[in-house]
């Protein structure tokens, strides 16, 4: 029946009637429908309330059908303005500009003017006093209006619709006092002013009754859809919440039985090979030996560092992006001893997808381990270029200058999960021989993702 706007009632906080406990502040309907009152909701749904995209969802949902709602039923009180007119116009006496007449035409003015701005829309109904001021108005109109006519529909009409006004305007402590008031003094005053007070104050009595009854009934059901539609959406964020709780605690059981079998293990092997090293150096083995041993301590490191990583990542570490590509170049110079060049075009920053920035940092790493492996000495030029829309990385090896440690015996294992994990993302990834022009021998890998 009247604009949109939120309850601001000072003094009242966020919480519904007496006793209710208060809830997250829920949207209000202007007007003489309201929309529900704050729905209490559980201390968890409180909290994440803010964050809630689900629960500002149902709050919207609501919003919207109290608003088709408060449109449906504005029509309401245009009704009570016509029904009032035409009893004033075949009433006895009517209004009129002396005596009576003119009594009777000033307590409708007084009467109708609310009902007339409450109607339209155009009234700060966000505001408890106005909604006060405008149901007693309206109230002392309408007993006005039965005072000066106290026989016929002009003696009981007006002053129900008030109280129902009343009800639907106000919360349920002011709509008591106010419409109880409202509905006593009218008792009282068709009592002394009527023929037959017995039969006239009760029907009076019962119509306002009736009537405030109906209103809060309104009130309740629409607070009660209200409540229904909070709560099944807090139950949905439960749900999901014990959700994500599950998948945490399976990935951190699934991290601890990689760190306890497969770290140990890589441990251990570790160390087994590092005094297989010592010991060939002491017993002065052929360098090919020496050569296989030592990259089988250098892969057995990676793999171990790489356990540890794939550990974090299940425990939810932060993954390592784009920033760590400069150590990774630096550890690789000084563990794999290659000859590495880095450069980074255009402006640094982070993908707005933390696994795109992952997937280039892995694909980095699995094409410097395949430099080392399989052209040892060879010359490696990385660049890192910041486009509007993409980011894209070239790893650029030539020929090496030694041969490889150890049989070659890759499958393609490691660039086509380096292939999938950019695709994965939205990314492209393509390696292969140098293109015309470069080294012979070199090989090339470049990776796109989106920025």
């Amino acid at each position: 029946m009247a604009s949109t706007a939120q309850d601001q009632d000072q003094g009242r906080g966020h919480g519904g009637r007496s006793g209710e406990p208060a809830g997250p502040a829920a949207p209000q309907a202007t007007g003489p429908f309201r929309r529900f009152r704050s729905a209490p909701l559980s201390p968890a749904a409180r909290a994440a309330d803010d964050d809630s995209i689900r629960m500002a969802g149902a709050k919207l949902r609501i919003q919207q059908r109290y608003e088709r709602q408060v449109h449906r039923l504005r029509p309401l009180t245009w009704l009570m303005l016509t029904v009032t007119a035409l009893c004033a116009w075949t009433g006895d006496p009517r209004p009129g500009l002396s005596g009576a007449g003119l009594a009777l035409s000033i307590m409708l003015a007084c009467y109708t003017a609310p009902l007339v701005v409450a109607g339209s829309g155009y009234w700060p109904s966000d505001v408890t006093a106005w909604r006060q001021a405008f149901a007693l108005l309206i109230s002392a109109a309408g007993l006005g209006v039965s005072a000066v006519a106290p026989s016929g529909a002009l003696a009981d009409i007006p002053v129900s619709a008030a109280v129902m006004l009343t009800f639907l305007w106000l919360e349920l402590r002011q709509a008591v006092v106010i419409g109880g008031a409202t509905t006593v003094l009218l008792a009282v005053l068709l009592t002394v002013t009527t023929h037959s007070p017995v039969e006239a104050a009760t029907s009076a009595v019962l119509l306002c009754v009736v009537l405030a009854v109906l209103a809060e009934l309104m009130r309740r059901s629409r607070d009660s859809s209200a409540r229904t539609e909070l709560l099944l959406a807090e139950l949905e964020d439960a749900r999901e919440a014990e959700t994500m709780a599950a998948a945490g605690a399976e990935r951190a059981r699934i991290a601890r039985e990689l760190h306890d079998v497969l770290a140990q293990s890589l441990s251990a092997l570790s160390i087994q090979l590092e005094g297989a090293r010592r010991l060939g150096e002491r017993e002065q083995v052929s360098p090919l030996l020496q050569g296989v041993i030592d990259r089988s301590v250098e892969l057995t490191r990676e793999g171990l560092n790489e356990a540890r990583q794939a550990v974090g990542a299940l425990r939810g570490d932060r993954l390592p992006a784009l920033a760590d590509l400069e150590p990774l170049v630096e550890r690789c110079r000084r563990d794999l001893e290659l000859t590495v060049g880095f450069a980074v075009l255009g402006t640094a920053r982070h993908c707005e997808d933390p696994d795109a920035g992952f997937a280039l940092y892995r694909g980095v790493q699995e094409a410097l381990t395949n430099v080392a492996r399989y052209a040892r000495g060879a010359e490696v030029e990385i660049v890192l270029e910041y486009g509007a829309d993409s980011v894209r990385v070239t790893v650029a090896n030539g020929p090496g200058s030694a041969p490889p440690a150890g049989p070659s015996r890759g499958g393609g294992n490691g660039l086509r999960g380096m292939r999938e994990r950019i695709e994965r993302v939205g990314g492209s990834a393509e390696a292969g021989p140098v293109e015309a022009g470069g080294p012979g021998g070199g090989w090339q890998v470049t990776m796109v993702v989106p920025a």
